[in-house]
């Protein structure tokens, strides 16, 4: 189960141990996971660097200071809406990097445990405690989870790869549990103002099904029906889009991905007829002409 497994990582990274006094023991063990890898971590360490540019990119975080990622957490912690959710999700980047070697990690751990005294284990046992509650509870709401670990973490902490990790891993288990909460940035109208009689109809249910014009279909199937029915209507085409509360937003991103898609693609076939080029090394005014015959009208 994709819950199960996310936990899983996250427990993963967490060493159990006694309480002690100075040296930041978050960073023994990041580098104690870098010395499992057989390129000595350099792979994962490029793609926590280029996870954090991506969310900073994608405006989820303001920047890489741990304010920002406290802050992350309050909105999560408060049920805020996020203007995004991340286009990828770094459990499923973590597996495209080779494994670690688990038995060398196991021997490091054990180094750690043996020399405990010389650290502060507070912050640690208490993320570790506030993840063990979520698993043993059953009640993986992302808001309880990062209410819990913003009572142990401060800006400080987050500064620390070892805890930026932690909240990277935290957006997939809030893509696992939470429903639609915002509106895709292309819809502008108000559906109760625009003639639907020909429009092309899709419904998201609360089981992630999606159905064009009251039909089942598969994602693959979605992106022909939009292809066939923007090849028809062109300018006149218009596509309603509605989802249950209940609908997972990654489905949710996955139905607007294929919607855009399909339209981009004919944009693009278009403008090398025409224009004999790609759509973006077109003018200004050519892409207006191409975009007029394919627009994107997009309802909710």
């Amino acid at each position: 189960m994709k819950t199960n497994f996310l936990l899983n990582i996250i427990i993963g990274f967490l060493f159990t141990s006694c309480v002690a006094q100075n040296e930041r023991i978050e960073n023994i063990i990041m580098d104690c996971s870098y010395q499992s890898f057989a390129d000595n971590g350099i792979a994962f360490k490029k793609l926590i660097s280029d996870y954090e540019s991506l969310l900073i990119n994608e405006k989820i975080l303001a920047n890489n200071s741990g304010k920002s990622y406290r802050q992350v957490l309050k909105d999560i912690a408060s049920e805020k809406e996020f203007d995004k959710v991340p286009s990828k999700f770094f459990a499923e980047e973590l597996q495209k990097i080779e494994k670690p070697n688990l038995e060398k990690a196991q021997k490091c751990q054990e180094i750690i445990v043996k020399d405990s005294a010389k650290y502060d284990m507070t912050k640690l046992k208490g993320l570790e405690q506030a993840i063990d509650n979520a698993q043993y509870s059953g009640d993986l709401q992302p808001a309880l989870i990062a209410e819990d670990i913003l009572k142990v973490l401060t800006e400080k902490d987050f500064e620390l790869d070892f805890y930026k990790l932690r909240t990277f891993l935290l957006f997939s288990i809030i893509d696992t549990n939470t429903g639609i909460s915002r509106k895709l940035p292309d819809f502008e109208n108000d559906e109760s103002e625009i003639d639907l009689t020909n429009a092309l109809k899709i419904t998201l249910d609360d089981k992630n099904q999606i159905f064009v014009n009251a039909k089942k279909v598969s994602l693959e199937d979605l992106k022909t029906f939009v292809r066939d029915y923007e090849s028809e209507f062109k300018s006149e085409s218009i596509i309603s889009l509605k989802a249950d509360r209940r609908t997972m937003y990654r489905t949710y991103i996955d139905v607007q991905n294929a919607i855009v898609g399909e339209i981009q693609h004919l944009r693009n076939k278009l403008a090398k007829e025409k224009y004999k080029t790609e759509l973006d090394k077109l003018t200004e005014e050519q892409q207006s002409e191409i975009k007029k015959v394919y627009p994107q009208k997009l309802i909710e």
